[in-house]
């Protein structure tokens, strides 16, 4: 059955899939904020998926980056990779948890 934009909008307002947002909305991890003007949301079930299908490093923070991804990218074009490196173990330990990138399969980037 497919969804349609009224079944979408019902389901925001009432049953337990919006109990489930109120329940969480307190503990739920804010955007990271890197500058005054880029801040990085949490990550969505849609991003994790797409971070499934990909091995490259680089794929990887640009789905998580989403929209903020050139920016970020420009910020650290010239600087030395010691801090990108820094900037993606923080980001990945705000976003999925202190130690994420330690996980089996991880990588310096995951």
């Amino acid at each position: 059955m497919a969804s349609t934009p009224e079944a979408v909008d019902q389901a925001e307002v009432g049953g337990r899939f919006y109990e489930l947002q109120q329940e969480l909305a307190p503990r739920r991890r804010a955007p990271y904020r890197l500058t005054d003007d880029i801040a990085i949301a949490p990550v969505t079930r849609s991003q994790v998926l797409a971070l499934r299908r990909t091995t490259s490093d680089d794929e990887q923070m640009a789905i998580v980056l989403g929209d903020k991804h050139e920016a970020v990218e420009k910020l650290f074009a010239d600087r030395p990779l010691d801090e990108w490196f820094a900037f993606q173990r923080d980001l990945y330990a705000h976003l999925f948890g202190q130690g994420s990138s330690e996980l089996p399969g991880g990588s310096q980037g995951s």
